[in-house]
Parts: structure tokens; sequence; C-alpha cells
């Protein structure tokens, strides 16, 4: 099932629909068209390689909640994220059937609401965490399995830590 975005970039309203095909691909319709898409991590921080219809760039990603910059060589593109249904939770590159939750701000963890082996529904809340003097419920953004759980309550976690990954192939 396709989840639908809405996306502000250089001041322009975009709506897209995300699709998860087959091995780590992604549908995604915008603009009226159908495009292919394809992210595959460069290193452990923010490079990655996008491959939009066979054609492959190399960009960077920084992300501050539910702004992001992407760079494409020497230009900047300004974006702010607004999940159309539900809360968007922040997930970084993934292994085939892995979703690797990683912290969607600096904040402290104040619950953990599961643990390995525990099963989670989409949508299910995953744990707890304090920024900026607000608690904010981290959900699931897919129905697996808890395989590591690499925080405590009381952990100070920064912007992209892991924090946990869900097996979503477990039976």
């Amino acid at each position: 099932m396709a989840k639908n975005y809405r996306l502000i970039v250089q001041d322009a309203l975009r709506e897209v629909a995300i699709e998860e095909a087959a091995d780590g691909r992604y549908r995604a319709d915008f603009d009226g068209r159908t495009h292919e898409l394809e992210l595959v991590a460069l290193d452990d921080s923010s490079l990655f390689r996008l491959w939009i219809d066979g054609q492959s760039t190399p960009i960077a990603i920084r992300r501050d909640g539910m702004s992001l910059d992407v760079f494409i060589g020497p230009d900047r593109f300004g974006a702010e994220i607004e999940r159309s249904a539900g809360v968007l939770s922040q997930t970084g590159p993934a292994i085939a059937g892995e979703v690797r939750l990683t912290a969607p701000m600096t904040g402290q963890v104040t619950e953990v609401l599961v643990a390995e082996g525990d099963e989670v529904a989409e949508d299910d809340g995953l744990l707890v965490m304090v920024a900026m003097k607000m608690n904010n419920e981290i959900r699931s953004p897919a129905t697996g399995k808890i395989t590591q759980v690499n925080v405590n309550p009381g952990d100070a976690v920064d912007q992209g830590d892991l924090m946990l990954v869900i097996d979503t192939e477990s039976d």
C-alpha cells in the first residue's frame, strides 16, 4: 500500500505517493508520473546514491525533524515533509526485510515500549523520547519482529542514532 506525503519543495506544494516494491526499490507517483527509485547508502552518514528510472546520481541528505536538505552536486533543495495520514517515523537505510529506526531528533529516551523478540504492527508505539520539552511517541513504520533495541530509558540520542531494528520478514 502506498504512503502519501505532502512536500513543500522550494516553496511549492507537491504530493507524492510512495510504494515499496521488491528488493528495496520503490515506486513514486509524483507530478502525474510514476518513477522507479532506489536509495543506496554509501557510508554511515548522509551520503547516498539515488537511482531514478535507472539513472544514478550521488546525493547527500540532511534531516532535521520534518525538514530535509537534499544536496545534488552544488545544488541544495529544501523540503518540509507532512505525512498525509498517520505519524512519520524516520528510518535509516534498510537491508532487505529490515527496518533500521533512527532518532528523528536529538533528545532523551524516556520509555522503551518494546523488547527484542516482540511482534509489532505498523503504527504501534515503540518508544517515547523528550525533545524541546515535548514528549514524542515514536511509532513503528512497519509490521515485524523487534530484533535489536539499542536504547534504554534515560539514554540521550542524537538525530540519526540507531535506536532499534525491525525484521519485516519474520513469521
